[in-house]
């Protein structure tokens, strides 16, 4: 995925993909970096899948699955990289913040978190994908949107990430990336 060729694996031992379903991001991370070991966190009936592709990777040896609720569990500590793919549009703006602090005090110093998402310019119009997005999930879901920059930054500030920059990818998607002080 493009996420993991944009986003350096170098360096990086520990990581934690928060909601990381299959696992296609854990296997390329792991792939692009042989020193790398990820934990996928995700709900038990999800993680069977990801088990699954693990397996046919043959990652066994450096991918575990944690089973948990991103909304509330504990996610580790000492990580060098937390991921969240496609996860705050699901949620609300206070489950956000909580779950940024929490990846925040899961971080090892010097780790970085890396948030992929939809993710809207400060008017809330634009790109037009993210915009149309964010109107299907006020729809469909209880409390999900597309969030803003600006709101990103403000999350990841409030958690005491530092080095907080968006990274614009091709397709509707971005990046948002932070670093917790040494």
């Amino acid at each position: 995925p493009v996420v993991a060729e944009t986003v350096s694996a170098a360096g990086v031992r520990r990581m934690l993909d928060v909601g990381g379903g299959s696992g296609a991001y854990s296997i390329a991370f792991a792939r692009a970096n042989p020193e790398l070991h990820a934990d996928i966190l995700d709900l038990p009936e999800v993680l069977a899948i990801a088990k699954r592709h693990i397996s046919e990777a043959g990652l066994e040896e450096r991918i575990a699955t944690v089973a948990g609720d991103l909304r509330k569990d504990k996610l580790g500590e000492n990580y060098d990289l937390v991921l969240l793919s496609a996860i705050c549009h699901m949620l609300s703006v206070d489950e956000n913040q909580d779950l940024i602090r929490r990846c925040f005090d899961a971080l090892a110093p010097g780790g970085r978190i890396v948030i992929q998402d939809f993710i809207l310019e400060a008017d809330k119009t634009a790109p037009r994908t993210a915009a149309l997005f964010s109107i299907n999930m006020l729809v469909g879901t209880r409390d999900g949107a597309s969030y803003s920059e600006p709101e990103y930054v403000d999350w990841l500030a409030g958690a005491g990430f530092s080095d907080i920059r968006r990274v614009r990818l091709p397709g509707p998607a971005g990046l948002m990336a932070g670093v917790r002080p040494r």
